[in-house]
């Protein structure tokens, strides 16, 4: 019999969001799955739908009570799963008939594999892809390789090392879980699956990319703003998190480095904010520099049960296997033009062997 797989969901106030990704979920051709909601929002409304549109499939509908991001929603769902490996869901995706399948596949195989990251692809454009994953880089700046590049691209058609999965959806063994924790309540979002990520090569796993496992991704529908003007707030989050998740994860010489290029990209794009008129964005940084210094010895504490408790591995050993640093255009292309117009700019490259997965 197939391991069981516990496929969990988190939704927030749009049922028709999470009718058709249930739906896809439902559809699939793995035999043993057990399904999860994790409701952020009218709790009611949730359970109507599963009545009313899905009354041949047994669904657990759970509840923190009120908003708690996706990082609470997440958690809290997480402890009603059984499942060897648990498929986290956002309710703006539509997984393929054979996804789990193909990675549950790959992951019985490795021990070593503690996350699965599906092929992501937009769900507004088919034939662009959202995320194969993003590789660590000495800015702090992810290398989202793929990203809104052209799906059917051979460079994009093999398995290899990542760094993070996308937070859309991805696999992940649920007896490592109990070893990292899942992600970290305090973010709500933003760079949370990255944050998770880390921890999870620092316990000594890897993270691999499938390409035969294929998720559709209704890009920003749930968090809000439009890629030309985000959301202030997530700007907060987003620069909180990650410098959050630096001090927390690295070790001290690579945190050095990492902040001081991290921070000069910063506080020069907090000026360019200011030149351009945006100020409401450009304020979350200093907010966010605010945040860090009242809470410094919170995140000092963080740091040392992680570096105690879960580093089994150094960071040149992971680096090695999901560390790419792409070329200064790549950064002036992102800030220039946006993520999507302006990576669909830059053109990748094929991955050093040192990345490329070799089933073990």
């Amino acid at each position: 019999m197939r391991p069981l797989v516990s496929l969990l969901i988190l939704t927030y106030n749009r049922p028709d969001l999470l009718k058709a990704c249930l739906k896809s979920a439902v559809a699939s051709d793995y035999p043993n799955l057990q399904f999860i909601i994790s409701d952020n929002g009218q709790m009611a409304t949730t359970q109507n739908l599963i009545r009313r549109e899905f009354s041949d499939v047994f669904v657990k509908v759970v509840s923190a009570g009120r908003n708690v991001g996706l990082t609470g929603g997440f958690n809290y769902g997480f402890k009603y799963c059984r499942g060897k490996y648990v498929m986290l869901l956002s309710n703006d995706t539509k997984i393929d008939k054979g996804a789990i399948s193909n990675m549950v596949n790959m992951v019985e195989k490795d021990k070593k594999i503690g996350i699965v990251a599906p092929k992501v692809i937009q769900m507004k454009n088919s034939n662009y892809l959202h995320s194969v994953g993003s590789f660590f880089t000495y800015s702090g700046i992810l290398y989202h390789y793929g990203l809104s590049k052209i799906k059917n691209n051979p460079l994009y058609e093999i398995p290899y090392y990542t760094f993070s999965a996308n937070g859309s959806g991805f696999m992940i063994r649920r007896d490592i879980v109990k070893k990292t924790g899942l992600f970290e309540q305090e973010f709500f979002v933003a760079y949370d699956e990255s944050d998770l990520c880390h921890r999870v090569w620092l316990s000594g796993h890897t993270i691999v990319y499938c390409p035969k496992a294929e998720l559709l991704h209704l890009w920003g529908a749930t968090i809000g703003g439009t890629e030309k003007e985000e959301n202030p707030k997530v700007w907060f989050l987003n620069d909180r998190n990650k410098i959050t998740s630096f001090i927390v994860n690295l070790s001290l010489a690579n945190l050095l480095i990492v902040l001081a290029i991290f921070n000069s990209i910063l506080i020069t794009w907090f000026f360019v904010n200011i030149v351009r008129g945006r100020t409401k964005t450009a304020i979350m940084l200093p907010q966010a520099y605010w945040w860090h210094i009242i809470n410094f010895r919170k995140t000092l504490m963080k740091r040392k049960k992680v570096q105690t408790k879960i580093r089994k591995v150094s960071d040149e050993e992971i680096f090695k296997k999901c560390m790419l640093n792409p070329k200064v255009k790549y950064y002036y292309l992102l800030y220039r033009y946006g993520v999507i117009e302006g990576l669909k700019k830059y053109k990748d490259t094929k991955l050093p062997d040192r990345i490329l997965y070799l089933s073990e």
